[in-house]
């Protein structure tokens, strides 16, 4: 009777939890649904009122995102497969380089201590505090200059600086939590602190670059400022492009919801391949100070 009395007492609280869990789910995925099933849809459809939650699948607006199909050859082509490529390029291999100049300069702040270590750890956070309208100016001027206006390597400079702060705050903290020993011991076996680094460190902190890996591709692949304004055609990345959806009847949403579908695809596969370090990484710095 008791343990009865118990379970309906927690019965409640259950179903309070499993309806909190649900609004949330619905909160979080309900744009993205509604992206899905809006980039499905028809002109006429998409704007009818009410919504339409039964309707003919209509594939123009992917037709048009990639310029296939019907729309081939046609105004309302404008194709996305080399922004997408560019996009891929760009968010990879600045996330890359970001991560190990983060990895490195994290290792040795949360190792060494030197002089101006505080000003140094302040200077690379206060890169993320800078609106980009504060600094597109002088990036524009700058990239004229060099040539790298329109072009790829400049992106990838700028995906750099603009993740290697925050890929260094994050690794030093997972650092952190790493014991000075394992170093220790290893230097007092002959072995040199690169060794220990690379071979004793690193693995050890596997989960913590695949969480920090996985922040800064959100952010370049996200990017839009910078590449609004410093690309034009040749470097034009997939955000910039899919904003340019527009046509003779004016703004193309049909085209823009298709080609955000687009745009998430990469992240969701991207997180798919480092989920099995991404959990390890979001708790580490947790269990480590435990």
């Amino acid at each position: 009777m008791q343990d009865a009395k118990l379970a309906s007492t927690r019965h409640p609280s259950r179903w309070f939890l499993l309806a909190l869990l649900g609004t949330y789910i619905f909160y979080s995925l309900g744009p993205i649904f509604w992206l899905i099933i809006s980039s499905l849809k028809s002109r006429a459809d998409l704007f009818a009122m009410p919504p339409k939650w039964i309707f003919g699948i209509d594939m123009t607006g992917y037709e048009s995102v990639f310029g296939v199909g019907a729309a081939r050859g046609t105004a309302s082509a404008y194709g996305v497969t080399d922004s997408l490529i560019n996009s891929a390029i760009v968010s990879s291999s600045g996330t890359f380089l970001a991560v190990l100049l983060g990895t490195l300069a994290g290792y040795v702040c949360s190792r060494f201590d030197f002089r101006g270590k505080g000003d140094f750890l302040f200077f690379v956070l206060s890169t993320r505090m800078l609106p980009p309208v504060a600094v597109l100016v002088f990036y524009h001027l700058m990239f004229a200059r060099l040539g790298l206006a329109d072009t790829k390597t400049g992106l990838i400079i700028v995906a750099i600086f603009a993740n290697v702060g925050l890929a260094t705050w994050i690794m030093k903290g997972f650092f952190d939590g790493v014991p000075k020993q394992v170093e220790q011991i290893a230097i007092v076996n002959g072995y040199s602190r690169m060794y220990a680094f690379v071979y004793l460190v690193l693995p050890m902190v596997r989960g913590g670059i695949a969480a920090t890996a996985g922040f800064c591709f959100i952010f370049a692949w996200n990017e839009f400022a910078f590449a609004s304004i410093l690309t034009t055609t040749q470097a034009k990345t997939l955000p910039v492009k899919v904003s340019a959806a527009s046509g003779a009847t004016g703004i193309e949403w049909t085209q823009i919801m298709s080609g955000g579908v687009v745009l998430i695809i990469p992240v969701l596969i991207f997180f798919y391949l480092i989920r099995k370090h991404l959990l390890m990484g979001m708790t580490f710095g947790i269990l480590g100070r435990n």
